[in-house]
């Protein structure tokens, strides 16, 4: 989602106390991608190169959320060499499958393994950081970091991820989460982005001691404009209520029902809009679904100058889940949503971990996922509500600066590093 640069405020607000520091860091996903982890992996190379580290990051080919390949250069090779913004970059060959089921993924989680692997092993930095999903990243930290202290960021849980949206069935996604737990038990400091993972991975045997709070944090700069005048720019419709969900369009999203609703606003003639934003591999089918409706927008991924006007375009922002979704992950988009000053409806799962977090917050209109009369009726409820709505705003905003802020999530970066290389000098973090 939007741009993954690090914004320049928290970049000259890190601190150099990283000096002389080599980090290894493995992720599948990294820069030019926009929508995911992305942006985060980028920020995290970024934060400690900027706080005196030399960084050496090993990432894979950019194809996601569009599962192809989106650069031809990487149309050819095994493996690339590059520098950005005094990051050194290894880019290895690995599949990219045309139907992420399981298969699909296996194939890639193996190809990039056997790539990634390689080059942790060649590598010599003095710690190693490794960024789930994916899960051969997190192995190939687990198997080639050697003596080295190794941090895990887990971004999600990869075996909870693959049950709750569909893409396998309990008894390969209990295969792969015990695998996912033994690897993460060979890690000295794991990261987690919501303190729920770490309970689950507490309850999986996972030293409490390991735990480090890794929040995300906003990645973009918002834009003051209003709703009509983004609209404009983007060539949406003026007049309508719209509302936007932004990034992957894949199994875990549920985005089925939203175009449900926007049949069902069709059918009532109510002026409600949906936009869907991004791009995955449920894309096709949603249109198929959406064939004939007015009351929905497909919009492709959107660069960084144009991402956060998709923001400031709604009247709502989305946030939607499948039914079943409760362990499985946090959605990265909640960090740009609470920084756009617009209200959120949160279609998520009682329990789960989104609807925990915003709950906490008071930071978004919570519902039952899966339910568009719901879904419509909470729009319908915003547009009416101009003070409920604000309440929501005003809250997601508070949730923002105390949660969500570019500083403190790269000094948080910063400390992790830090703790890790406490390891390697033997001295107590």
């Amino acid at each position: 989602m939007g741009e993954s640069r690090t914004t320049d405020a928290a970049r000259t607000q890190a601190a150099p106390d990283l000096g002389g520091l080599t980090v290894c860091l493995i992720g599948i996903n990294y820069w030019p991608e926009t929508t995911g982890i992305a942006p985060y992996t980028t920020a995290m190379a970024e934060a400690l190169t900027d706080a005196g580290a030399s960084v050496h990051v090993i990432t894979g080919i950019p194809h996601y959320p569009q599962w192809k390949l989106q650069d031809e250069a990487y149309a050819r090779g095994r493996r690339w060499e590059e520098m950005r913004d005094g990051v050194r970059i290894t880019r290895v060959r690995h599949s990219i499958p045309e139907t992420p089921d399981l298969a699909g993924r296996a194939k890639l989680e193996a190809s990039f393994l056997a790539g990634a692997l390689r080059e942790v092993r060649r590598d010599t930095s003095d710690i190693v950081i490794a960024v789930t999903p994916s899960l051969a990243g997190l192995a190939a930290g687990a198997l080639g970091h050697g003596r080295r202290p190794l941090g895990v960021l887990v971004q999600d849980l990869t075996g909870n991820a693959a049950g709750e949206s569909g893409t396998t069935g309990g008894r390969a996604s209990r295969l792969i989460a015990s695998g996912e737990y033994a690897l993460l038990r060979r890690a000295d400091r794991i990261g987690v982005i919501t303190p729920r993972f770490g309970d689950l991975l507490i309850a999986q045997g996972l030293p409490d001691e390991a735990m480090v709070a890794l929040p995300n944090f906003t990645h973009i700069t918002p834009v003051d404009v209003s709703a009509a005048a983004a609209r404009a720019r983007l060539g949406w419709t003026r007049d309508a209520f719209t509302v936007v969900h932004t990034g992957n369009m894949g199994m875990k999203q549920g985005l089925d029902s939203v175009v449900e609703a926007a049949r069902l606003s069709d059918i009532r003639d109510l002026g409600i809009e949906f936009v869907l934003v991004g791009d995955g591999n449920q894309r096709v089918a949603l249109e198929a679904q959406a064939a004939g409706i007015r009351s929905i927008r497909f919009v492709p991924p959107l660069d960084g100058d144009d991402y956060p006007y998709a923001l400031a375009a709604a009247d709502a922002l989305l946030l939607n889940e499948k039914p079943g979704v409760r362990e499985m992950s946090m959605p990265s988009k909640l960090t740009s949503y609470t920084s756009s000053k617009r209200p959120i409806i949160a279609a998520v799962e009682d329990g789960g971990i989104t609807e925990s977090v915003v709950r906490e917050h008071g930071a978004a209109a919570i519902i039952p996922p899966g339910d568009p009369e719901r879904l419509l009726q909470a729009a319908q409820d915003l547009r009416c509500d101009v003070e409920g709505a604000a309440v929501l705003t005003t809250a997601a905003q508070r949730m923002f600066q105390n949660r969500y802020s570019p500083v403190s999530a790269h000094a948080r970066y910063v400390r992790f590093a830090q703790s890790l290389a406490a390891l390697r000098a033997g001295v107590p973090a």
